[in-house]
């Protein structure tokens, strides 16, 4: 997967916001000419005019822009609109000092539309530049009210509505770009994680693939031919053949996962070539069965055959039979004989039949291998590989959109509001009362709203509803929360229910876009019947806005859900994809370099094995003393020094039988004593004749290790 598409939700992000930000934009502007009324407009110079209109549009040309621009673009953008925007609100007086018309009446409503910048702000420099934004622009559009005498009780609550709105973006905008980012670094870190994991995973699966194919295929070639006769040239000749072709396909790439159907009739077909039986029991349930990984399919197949090796080795003559077991969770192989069985305990530690072959196999393909037997009872060696459950993936889905203490800051500066509007009735009102319940409603609204962060639940949605159509329905006692001057509805009239609408906005961040959008049709009936029969002329704009408060905050809310579960899904399909990338990259790797420097160390001989020429004497020893290093790779841990390795070679080319053993690791032996260790070690080999075994003992014994051979016995420390 590619990082455009995976590592690149804030872009995204971006990109969404910016869109939706557009929309708004082309929504005020085309209010202008359909709800907004201003019948005292202040005659604005037209350079300005058309200025302000110019911003307008940048905002939808960067929408139009954004779905083909980059992060760095989409940010220039907004960047570009956020100041041209504060710069037209703070020159708005001077234009008109300078044309010398006089600065009274309305203030242009676009220049009013706060949220817009503060959104484009947030876009381009985070939710630290949409705060400062806010808070210039709520400080700078009061400012130029008083400066052109437009401190009605329209313009108030126009300003104090168009803060919450802003606020309410801001956070919601912070959050969805804070999200995004957080997303794409908990991307690149589980893919890096993903990748370690799978080059650790590409190491064990290396090693045990040639472990095993070493084991099964070139010890077992040279082990015969260093006891050939001229008779077992012909075989050998063809098993050297196909261990070289064994050793040449670890570094070929890993074929495609097999079916179950595939990975049966396989078996089948190796039971029968072993004279075993083959028994399915598969679970026919209907569902579809996943396929087996390559390199799973391979490690049950060899270990099974080496299972089925060991059957014909030490007991020929019994009774095998393999069993496959497979559902939707986990493919078991169980291979079974009736022989005389063993007691584990007493299998000798150089035996790498099953360590090696069976169990170290399994491991490295995250399954597991088991063997039962004892005296008397056979044996089963039982091969178990479970695909690894499929996560629930929720990336954030669940998470709140914002903390408990942001929430609660966010409901207390918004209960602010409404506050402050119901103060306002005091003046304005002869009977202030229904202005003073919609203030104290929508004020607990706010602050129960905001007392969590989590999904709401059914209670503080109902609570919610209630407070909300209170205070829209102490409209309804007034004509609309007015002034007492006022010849009718007006747009001040209206701020329960554009107040209602933001706390409804605030709803949508509690995760509950549904129920707010449902609320707010009963809010809107209200409030509209509170000023029937008219005039409707300014309460268009309040229901207007509301709709588009609430439309905006579920956008935005839904879109991060969304966003969460498409970077949960990325993340996994990323994921996967960098860590197959990985692991395929290291086995080939190492896989070749495991081949390269087989081909300098065994290739030769395999190569003159495999030709059917009858070995000399020394070629014999050759064969012997390199299978004996290659079993010294896998048992003799500690023992396996340089120098100790080249003195096994001289002892093997004289005819000695060297066993070295390390099979203790909670044997701790410090680097002096191991030291010494290997010089001893030295000596008994080069002095060594017949058979020769060195092991390193147990922790608790008197003396850190003991060789013995023809010769005699010696030991070493204690």
């Amino acid at each position: 997967m590619s990082r455009d598409l995976h590592d690149n939700h804030e872009l995204l992000a971006a990109r969404l916001l910016t869109g939706g930000n557009g929309v708004l934009a082309a929504s005020a502007a085309l209010g202008v000419v359909t709800v907004v009324v201003q019948p005292r407009a202040a005659a604005h110079p037209e350079v300005f005019q058309y200025a302000l209109l110019g911003v307008y549009g940048l905002f939808v040309v960067a929408a139009l822009l954004a779905p083909w621009s980059g992060r760095r673009v989409v940010a220039v953008l907004n960047g570009i609109v956020a100041v041209g925007y504060l710069a037209l609100v703070a020159l708005a007086w001077p234009a008109f000092a300078i044309t010398g018309t006089p600065p009274a009446g309305q203030l242009l409503w676009l220049l009013t539309v706060i949220a817009l910048p503060v959104l484009a702000a947030v876009i381009a420099w985070g939710q630290a530049g949409g705060w400062i934004m806010l808070g210039a622009l709520a400080v700078t559009v009061p400012l130029l009210r008083l400066a052109m005498d437009d401190t009605s009780a329209n313009a108030i609550a126009n300003d104090v509505q168009a803060c919450a709105t802003a606020f309410l973006l801001c956070a919601l905008a912070g959050t969805t770009l804070a999200r995004a980012q957080r997303a794409d670094l908990a991307a690149r870190a589980a893919r890096d994680a993903g990748v370690r994991e799978a080059e650790v995973a590409a190491r064990r699966e290396v090693e045990s693939r040639a472990q095993a194919l070493v084991h099964d295929e070139v010890m077992a070639t040279l082990g015969f031919a260093a006891r050939a006769t001229p008779q077992m040239l012909p075989v050998l000749a063809s098993q050297a053949r196909h261990a070289r072709e064994a050793l040449r396909s670890l570094s070929a790439e890993p074929s495609a996962p097999m079916s179950v159907d595939m990975l049966r009739d396989t078996l089948r077909t190796l039971a029968h070539s072993h004279g075993a039986q083959f028994d399915d029991r598969t679970v026919a349930s209907g569902l579809p069965t996943p396929d087996v990984p390559a390199e799973v399919a391979g490690a049950v197949i060899g270990a099974a055959q080496q299972a089925l090796v060991n059957t014909q080795r030490h007991a020929p003559g019994s009774t095998s039979a393999v069993v496959l077991r497979s559902d939707r969770d986990a493919v078991v192989v169980e291979v079974t004989d009736d022989g005389p069985g063993f007691d584990a305990d007493a299998v000798p530690p150089g035996r790498l039949g099953i360590a090696v072959s069976i169990v170290a196999r399994m491991q490295a393909v995250g399954g597991r291998a088991l063997v039962h037997t004892g005296t008397g009872r056979g044996v089963t060696v039982e091969l178990r590989w479970g695909a690894a459950p499929v996560p629930r993936t929720h990336g954030r889905a669940d998470a709140a959109l914002l903390q408990d203490r942001e929430m609660r800051l966010s409901g207390a500066l918004l209960a602010g509001g409404p506050v402050l509007l119901a103060l306002f009735s005091l003046v304005w009102m002869d009977q202030p009362a229904p202005a003073l319940t919609a203030g104290a409603a929508l004020a607990a609204a706010f602050i129960l709203v905001g007392h969590r962060a989590g999904r709401a639940r059914a209670g503080a949605v109902i609570a919610t509803a209630v407070l909300c159509l209170i205070a829209v329905g102490a409209m309804l006692f007034t004509g609309g929360v007015v002034p007492s001057s006022a010849p009718g509805p007006t747009y001040a009239g209206m701020w329960p229910l554009v107040g209602a609408a933001v706390v409804l906005g605030m709803l949508c961040l509690r995760g509950r876009p549904g129920a707010a959008a449902v609320i707010l049709v009963p809010v809107i009936v209200i409030g509209t019947l509170s000023v029937a029969p008219g005039p409707f002329d300014e309460v268009r704009a309040a229901v207007v806005r509301s709709i588009l408060i609430v439309v905006a905050a579920a956008t935005l809310a839904v879109s991060i859900r969304v966003l969460d579960r498409r970077v949960a899904r990325d993340r996994a399909l990323a994921l996967r994809a960098s860590s197959e990338r990985a692991w395929l990259a290291e086995v080939t790797a190492r896989a070749r370099d495991k081949v390269l420097r087989w081909d300098e160390t065994v290739g030769p001989v395999l190569a003159r094995i495999a030709a059917g020429h009858e070995l000399t004497d020394d070629e014999k020893r050759h064969c012997a003393a390199l299978e004996g290093a290659l079993r010294d790779g896998y048992r003799a841990g500690r023992l396996d020094a340089p120098a100790v390795a080249a003195a096994a070679a001289r002892a093997r080319r004289r005819g000695v039988d060297v066993v070295l053993i390390d099979d203790v690791p909670d044997r701790a032996i410090g680097a002096a004593d191991l030291d010494g260790l290997h010089r001893w070690l030295v000596g008994e080999l080069d002095s060594a004749d017949g058979a020769f075994i060195a092991r390193i003992l147990p922790a608790g014994r008197p003396v850190i290790a003991t060789a013995a051979s023809a010769v005699g016995s010696t030991d070493f420390g204690g």
